[in-house]
């Protein structure tokens, strides 16, 4: 599933570009956003399909930190140069609520998209990483059968509401409460929870990644002819919760095939896997470079395109630069800092404390991100 990263996180790139630089393309790319609702249902799945007895709330707790925080400080850092040489807007709150994740629980998007802006995704995760040992506790003890039902339920739940509201509140903009608000987003992630748990109990899909990739893509491409015939104000959130299906069929599909071997495919292929490896520090990094493309001035169609070409051209090596030279590292540094003093005493039972380790390859933000 590493390479469906960098695919989900090209879909978030491809989007912030027509936002950016290129709104010819906006109509093909809109749904591009959908990216952060996969990364929220893989983070979902990925931490609990690698839950662990033996590992306690407070190594839990630092090793998200450590996983997500210092590359979020360094390209909030950059956001910071940035706008002092664009003479940008300047705000110590707006930057210090960025910088400590709070900024997508305070709605004004001033605010939630201050400096580096995908970073608000990353506020979502620090929720739902926050919420992850109590929720995972009660969601284990449910049968898969079960766990459907509750999955099911969170999915008709999120679309009604936001379908509800939307029809008889047609003037006002949801997105703020609905796209980036972590509560509301926690749908997504608790999908990706109950299907990694149903398949560690035994449930098995009886599909392969053709079915799982057709359902995801299909998803994708209904959305998208949709909102070009009858565009939404608030796409991102309507459009987030229908992809939940489709996207739930894709990560079964896949994770079978990771666990138990399969023919190749594209996502699959080494360089796939690289570049997945490197989606979170790309997640992070793109649209602080698509901006200093803006600020380059280009004013035709074909200038622009030109420049979100080389954009993102750019983008992809400097994000494999920052996984190599910093992210990894650092995160390394930090775990190791972290568990010197050996295991965190807690003397509760296993089952109140819960049982979570910390995944193989986890994903990046959505937002997303894209660490979700």
């Amino acid at each position: 599933m590493t390479g469906l990263r960098f695919i989900a996180a090209m879909l978030v790139v491809l989007y912030h570009a027509s936002v950016t630089l290129v709104p010819e393309m906006y109509p093909l790319v809109s749904m591009g956003q959908t990216g952060v609702t996969f990364f929220f249902m893989l983070s979902g799945f990925v931490l609990a399909w690698s839950m662990n007895p033996d590992t306690t709330k407070r190594q839990f707790y630092w090793r998200r930190f450590a996983r997500i925080w210092p590359l979020h400080a360094l390209t909030a850092i950059a956001a910071v140069v940035l706008a002092l040489i664009t003479q940008g807007d300047q705000s110590l709150p707006r930057f210090l609520a960025s910088l400590f994740l709070a900024q997508a629980w305070l709605g004004d998007q001033h605010w939630v998209y201050a400096y580096n802006g995908v970073s608000w995704s990353l506020s979502c995760e620090a929720f739902f990483y926050a919420v992850f040992p109590f929720l995972a506790v009660r969601l284990s003890r449910i049968e898969p059968g079960k766990l459907f039902r509750v999955g099911a339920a969170v999915f008709v739940a999120a679309v009604t509401l936001i379908s509800v509201l939307l029809a008889f509140l047609r003037g006002f903009d949801w997105g703020a409460l609905f796209y980036t608000f972590p509560a509301f987003r926690l749908a997504e992630f608790i999908v990706g929870v109950c299907l990694a748990i149903a398949m560690k109990k035994g449930w098995k899909p009886r599909f392969g990644v053709g079915t799982g990739a057709a359902a995801a893509i299909g998803s994708f491409v209904i959305l998208e002819v949709v909102d070009a015939i009858a565009p939404w104000r608030t796409a991102g959130p309507l459009a987030g919760a229908l992809c939940i299906p489709g996207y739930a069929l894709l990560i079964a599909a896949y994770a079978v095939r990771d666990r138990c071997g399969g023919r190749p495919t594209f996502a699959s292929a080494p360089a796939m896997v690289k570049l997945g490896e490197w989606s979170f520090a790309l997640y992070l990094v793109h649209e602080l470079v698509l901006r200093t493309a803006l600020e380059l001035g280009p004013e035709s169609l074909a200038q622009r395109a030109v420049f979100a070409a080389v954009g993102i051209a750019i983008a992809i090596p400097l994000a494999g630069a920052a996984y190599t030279f910093f992210e990894r590292p650092v995160e390394a540094r930090l775990r190791n800092r972290g568990s010197r003093g050996g295991p965190v005493a807690d003397t509760r039972p296993a089952e109140e404390i819960g049982t979570f380790a910390e995944p193989q390859a986890e994903p990046a933000t959505a937002g997303a991100s894209a660490r979700g």
